[in-house]
């Protein structure tokens, strides 16, 4: 197993660090930032547009676009990561075309706000954030819902609390399973290492529970065969048999065990080839 990194070799992270949200309300600012603000907040606006009107065919155009925006202040850029983040993870149809809009802005870089001399770049700020998506506790989003559950006394409080619970989990997988997913895109197109996928794996394994299971198998499944060499194959041959390992012992969902199967068949039958 290797020992754990972080998303990017040149960026050091806060584990649990909040994410940065782009603003939508005045924040109080003085009245001679106001023309700032409101700049700011239309290029979020005409980012958004972009995004909307975001497929495959439509890319390159909405790509020149991109490039004409005015990103040049740290909020700026980070609202800009962040809503392109969103769009990949809650879309996952879209993480394709999302990774190459990324890869396009890669070496776009700004100063930063309190070092002067000291810039900030895309990259950095999207690997980040997806690292913060990927280290989230999913507990924390439930913790609430649970507590309340647990307190509640009526029978109709219990159910509408116990659906609203398994809502907040369904989303919070999702979310997780559209990060691994943009996450192995963005690997294919060389933002990311090898040794920084060999490192997700490690942990979703390790972790044994049936949500990050799932995630494992959305990872192999995008970034399998690009892993999948000669040099790596003992370090993909000890994946695999763990995986034959939790399957045998069939304490998981049978969900799990038959996606685990397939994503083995997908290996050693069809050689990463989907038929």
């Amino acid at each position: 197993m290797i020992s754990s990194v972080s998303l990017t070799e040149d960026a050091q992270l806060n584990e649990g660090e909040k994410a940065w949200k782009p603003s939508v309300k005045h924040s109080g600012r003085a009245d001679e930032d106001e023309p700032e603000f409101l700049k700011t907040q239309e290029l979020f606006r005409r980012l958004q547009r972009v995004l909307n009107r975001l497929t495959p065919q439509t890319f390159q155009p909405l790509m020149k676009q991109m490039t004409e925006l005015t990103i040049d202040t740290e909020e700026r850029l980070k609202g800009v990561v962040e809503l392109i983040f969103e769009k990949a993870i809650s879309e996952p149809n879209f993480s394709v075309t999302c990774a190459n809009m990324c890869r396009g802005l890669m070496g776009l870089k700004v100063p930063t706000t309190d070092k002067p001399g000291v810039t900030v770049n895309f990259r950095k700020l999207l690997l980040n954030r997806c690292q913060v998506e990927f280290e989230k506790d999913k507990n924390d989003e439930t913790f609430e819902k649970q507590k309340e559950l647990d307190a509640a006394t009526g029978e109709e409080e219990k159910q509408r609390l116990k659906e609203e619970l398994e809502d907040a989990k369904d989303k919070a997988q999702q979310r997780s399973l559209g990060n691994i997913k943009f996450i192995g895109e963005l690997f294919k197109l060389r933002m990311l290492t090898e040794a920084i996928m060999h490192d997700c794996i490690v942990k979703l394994l390790k972790k044994q529970e049936e949500e990050s299971l799932e995630c494992v198998c959305c990872l192999l499944s995008t970034i399998g065969k690009e892993l999948d060499f000669k040099m790596a194959k003992p370090r993909m041959d000890q994946y695999f048999n763990q995986m034959e390992k939790i399957i045998k012992e069939q304490k998981t969902s049978s969900r799990i065990r038959f996606m685990l199967q397939d994503l083995l068949d997908l290996r050693r039958v069809n050689n990463w080839n989907r038929l």
